[in-house]
């Protein structure tokens, strides 16, 4: 104590501590720029490697869309080859009396051509599109040519050419005519267009200052698109893949100038700002060090209150030592710290000073939290061997005491927390990446295998393509599900509200939900069907449905066997009320509190409860909240009356007058 309160003492520990300090700020300052150079390194490395991704990525896509868009092209011609493989006569006349609207009709209908050419073997064209081709002889043209030697399911394509009559650039591509035997009748011959390969790149995101061509085996261009900005004196970039089945090769080039450009800006950015920052800090740190000096000096003058204080702290003792949460006290100079047991427990500490020490390990230096009150996530090993580490979360907030700063830290466990977080989050991306993409796919697949080829397919496998079209969309559904909520959770669900007439939303209700009762053996029916066309409500459309068809399949579900499901409306004092009604078991009175909650436990027992996910009712609420209207439903169950059992679902919205929809529909 008399050293503490020595002058000489005093005077002489503050500057030997700011000659290290000082010391310590020059090695930072050094550490920083080497630091900020190994950056800028990096991120020109990665920027140019990014770049070149992406060229390849471009490549690679548009690569596929011509690829797959030929596929298509192909297997369309040979559906319309095989239908003329047996025409008796080829010839103008019975091309134009027999075929003309086949013919002409396929032009219209593929996208990839936009002529036809019917030639015989001899090279003499009998039939075209283009009228004047006809009797025009072709038998020197390399596709032709190429064409007579292929088999079934095959095509030729030949080099560019640019069209005398519009003077645009062709790629021409022919199929050999070919009998059922094999025996070859001619060729048809088609051509691609530039504005063909045009469509399939605007599928790709493509910046403005890329270049795509596509160039074929003997060096003619196909397709140009864009132009190559910059200064090419560094260079570019560039990517390239194949199409086999077309024998040509697809380019995209970037000039290196263009994609440096937004580094050499960001670098600049990022520079300014963390010297800024730094240079920030190290002026808060130098502050920070002269304030420990003079609260060292504080402290030693002031012995009496910090006497006080402790006595303060003790008064305390028993509630601060057995409060549920962790609490840590310390100062910025390591001469005061506190914490009580269950703190401890969390750092796996013995004492105030090991847990004060552990706990300023895992936080960032006080000097760089600069704030009143910060909340950290810190994580710690588990209580047991093999439990794995504890997340604690950390609210650190600074008390000024007496012109001395004391951290004052409250620790909470929030293991299950974050561990329930990150399931959830994981579970949501692995729904949307690993489920919904496939099922979207084989959805549309199926959609449009019956939708193209229905009429060619034998019974037994319409009927089987039909019933997993119907599977994947019911999959499709439940995935939507949880990524709806998932999209209300995150404040990103869109509802675009409109005039909805009521009579149209009942009869679409209907009509989409139909075939789902009539699978369940159970009939859906709109029992007012006497609302007047002129009663409109202002709706999300889209979202609308939803919640009819989150109640409709509720209500088939719990219905019995050739049971009778009712949706309808009701319009009473500006109000409409829509209602779903069926007559199942009927929800139990301990489980109306909470069949609206996600993921709800189930209502009835295993014989009677419907298997689900628990999150329909949640979304309809959620959907019925964000466009301004109520839910809620009555039920009666077997306890209440055994012969009336079966619940009813109201969602209410406010009217809209019919002259306002009908000023919306003029502007």
């Amino acid at each position: 104590m008399v050293s503490l309160l020595n002058p000489g003492h005093i005077a002489g520990k503050p500057t030997k501590r700011l000659l290290r300090f000082f010391a310590l700020m020059a090695v930072l300052v050094s550490v920083f720029f080497a630091g900020l150079f190994l950056l800028v390194r990096s991120d020109y490395r990665r920027t140019m490697d990014e770049a070149q991704q992406q060229l390849n990525h471009i490549a690679e896509l548009f690569e596929q869309s011509v690829e797959s868009s030929l596929n298509i092209a192909n297997l369309r011609m040979w559906a319309l080859i095989d239908r003329m493989a047996e025409v008796p006569t080829l010839d103008t006349e019975t091309m134009d009396e027999v075929y003309f609207d086949l013919l002409t009709g396929a032009v219209q209908d593929i996208d990839q051509i936009d002529s036809l050419v019917m030639i015989a073997p001899d090279g003499e064209v009998f039939w075209s599109t283009a009228r004047p081709l006809i009797g025009r002889n072709l038998i020197d043209r390399g596709y032709f040519q190429r064409a007579l030697t292929l088999g079934y399911g095959e095509f030729a394509v030949g080099t560019p050419i640019i069209s005398r009559a519009t003077d645009r650039r062709l790629t021409p591509i022919a199929w050999p005519l070919l009998r059922a035997d094999g025996q070859l009748r001619g060729v048809v011959a088609s051509s691609m267009g530039e504005d063909y390969f045009g469509g399939l790149l605007t599928l790709t995101d493509i910046a403005s200052d890329m270049q795509v061509s596509i160039v074929t085996e003997d060096g003619a261009t196909a397709f140009m698109a864009g132009n190559l900005s910059g200064d090419f004196k560094d260079g570019l970039l560039e990517a390239s893949a194949k199409v086999p089945s077309l024998g040509v090769t697809i380019t995209v080039k970037r000039a290196r100038e263009d994609v440096l450009a937004a580094f050499r800006i960001r670098t600049v950015i990022f520079a300014v700002t963390a010297a800024l920052l730094f240079f920030t800090v190290i002026g808060a740190a130098i502050n920070l060090q002269i304030k420990q000096i003079q609260l060292a000096q504080s402290l030693a003058r002031s012995e009496y209150d910090k006497r006080r204080i402790l006595g303060v702290q003790q008064e305390f003792e028993a509630i601060f030592e057995n409060v549920a949460d962790g609490i840590v006290v310390f100062d910025a100079d390591h001469q005061f710290h506190r914490s009580n047991r269950k703190a401890r427990e969390f750092l796996n500490a013995d004492g105030d000073g090991a847990a004060v020490a552990r706990l300023r390990e895992l936080l960032p230096p006080m000097a760089s939290i600069g704030q009143d009150v910060s909340i950290h996530r810190i994580e710690v090993a588990g209580k047991c061997d093999g439990e794995g580490k504890q997340t604690i979360q950390c609210r650190l907030m600074q008390l000024n005491l007496h012109d001395q700063t004391i951290h004052y830290c409250v620790l909470a466990d929030v293991s299950a927390e974050e561990r329930l977080s990150e399931a959830r989050a994981g579970f949501v991306t692995s729904v949307n990446h690993e489920l919904r993409t496939p099922l979207t796919s084989l959805a549309g697949s199926l959609e449009v295998l019956s939708e193209r080829f229905a009429a060619d397919l034998p019974a037994g496998a319409a009927r089987l393509v039909a019933m997993a079209t119907r599977n994947a969309d019911r999959l499709l559904m439940l995935v939507n599900d949880i990524l709806t909520l998932q999209a209300i959770d995150q404040q990103q669900l869109s509802v675009q509200m409109e005039p909805v007439g009521v009579a149209d939303a009942l009869t679409e209700a209907v009509a989409i939900n139909s075939g789902y009762g009539l699978g369940a053996q159970v009939t859906l029916t709109c029992d007012t069907p006497d609302i007047p066309d002129d009663v409109f409500i202002q709706a999300d459309r889209s979202r609308l449905q939803q919640i009819f068809s989150n109640l409709i399949s509720n209500a088939v579900k719990y219905s019995p066997r050739n049971g009778v499901v009712r949706i309808g409306a009701r319009v009473d004092g500006g109000m409409v009320e829509f209602h779903v009604r069926d007559s199942g078991p009927g929800i139990p009175e301990a489980a109306r509190d909470w069949v609206f909650e996600r993921f709800a436990k189930p209502v009835h027992e295993k014989g009677t409860q419907a298997s689900g996910t628990g999150l329909g009712l949640a979304i309809t609420r959620e959907l019925a909240l964000r466009q301004d209207a109520g839910i809620d439903f009555t039920s009666v169950t077997m306890q209440d009356d055994p012969q009336n059992t079966g619940t009813e679902f109201t969602v209410t919205f406010k009217e809209t007058a019919p002259e306002s929809v009908d000023d919306e529909a003029v502007a």
